[in-house]
């Protein structure tokens, strides 16, 4: 016979008072007893093993790593590499996550460094880390599925992120001609602002692409992801698919390297597609206001060699200044997309 020092419930930590009979659960509110004659190791640990199997739950299918079990809801895309999965802990209580599923184990370096870049970001000591790592993918494990629907295959696990739905690949299919000029403006700035802690941090993105930035459903929030090709400042940049190559600088030497300029840049072609523009040239409909159509094409143009492009926080204050001059002060200016469902048709993107 032993105390209980986890919830039989949720599995939750318990921390009674060393001279208490029972505890309440924090998490689940259950009681209970710590009277060694009320509860048995060999009935907690059976209790255990039933509420933390799948298969109690009557799933079909789920993914298991070690004893943790995740079922899988919908395919929502599918990636260069890997493919993106919605999903919950298969337990109760739940856990939403995202789930993504290596293909090709000869993508393995790709798919494993955006976790290492990740994990590095969340404990950068960068000015701002306690609000910017929360922008960021929040991790929960990466390993080898040990058993379930892709046992033996590679997998990350995310936490589910209330309202990011579409990329931008699939606001621009919504807004062919391209979203309000306005609404650009605190797009870009969401995008700098990250931008400018993954540049403090000492590391570059490399693939600002349209597929990797996510916008907030009703908020005026963006989530950037797609870390595979991320690194250390000025390390190589491992080349882009041929697909990608419009949102890069024309110049392939200008691009060889991870710098802070070459993300930049990419931003900003990223911005031009969403104003229904053509990021390889560059060139945008004449009804955007062109005070602000020249300040993109500035820096979309600009040939990142390290020196003569403004970092991304000046970037964004300079476009909160030219905001001000042609809109007036701030506004609150939704990108509106259809209600979003689970189980639409997935779509191609670069590297999720």
């Amino acid at each position: 016979m032993e105390h209980a020092l986890m919830c039989p419930q949720c599995n939750a930590p318990l921390a009674p008072h060393r001279f208490a009979r029972s505890v309440e659960c924090a998490f689940c509110g259950t009681t209970i007893q710590l009277d060694e004659s009320s509860i048995s190791a060999a009935i907690f640990h059976e209790a255990y093993r039933v509420w933390n199997s799948p298969g109690f739950y009557q799933l079909s299918s789920w993914v298991s790593i070690g004893d943790r079990h995740w079922a899988l809801d919908h395919l929502i895309a599918h990636g260069e590499i890997s493919d993106v999965y919605t999903g919950h802990r298969a337990r109760w209580p739940t856990e939403l996550v995202l789930f993504k599923v290596l293909r090709n184990q000869q993508d393995a370096a790709l798919f494993d460094n955006e976790w290492h870049i990740l994990e590095a970001l969340h404990h950068s000591a960068a000015r701002g880390a306690d609000t910017f790592t929360s922008r960021l993918p929040q991790l929960i494990i990466h390993a080898d599925s040990t058993g379930g629907s892709f046992a033996g295959q590679r997998v990350s696990v995310f936490r589910w992120e209330s309202g990011f739905h579409y990329t931008f690949d699939e606001v621009i299919r919504v807004y062919p001609q391209g979203i309000p000029p306005q609404a650009s403006i605190w797009v870009w700035r969401r995008i700098l602002e990250v931008l400018s802690f993954i540049h403090a941090s000492g590391m570059a993105h490399g693939a600002i692409l349209p597929a990797h930035l996510l916008i907030q459903e009703g908020e005026h929030g963006v989530r950037l992801v797609g870390y595979g090709h991320a690194g250390r400042l000025n390390e190589k940049l491992v080349m882009p698919s041929q697909e990608a190559r419009a949102f890069y600088p024309q110049s392939a030497k200008s691009w060889s390297m991870l710098t802070a300029e070459l993300d930049l840049v990419m931003s900003a072609r990223c911005i031009v597609a969403l104003l229904g523009g053509h990021p390889a040239d560059v060139s945008m409909p004449s009804t955007i206001p062109p005070k602000l159509a020249g300040f993109v094409r500035q820096v979309a143009l600009s040939e990142p060699t390290g020196s003569g492009i403004e970092d991304a926080w000046t970037i964004r204050e300079e476009l909160g200044e030219i905001s001000k001059e042609i809109f007036g002060p701030p506004q609150y200016i939704p990108v509106l997309m259809p209600p979003w469902t689970p189980g639409r048709p997935t779509s191609k993107t670069i590297l999720i």
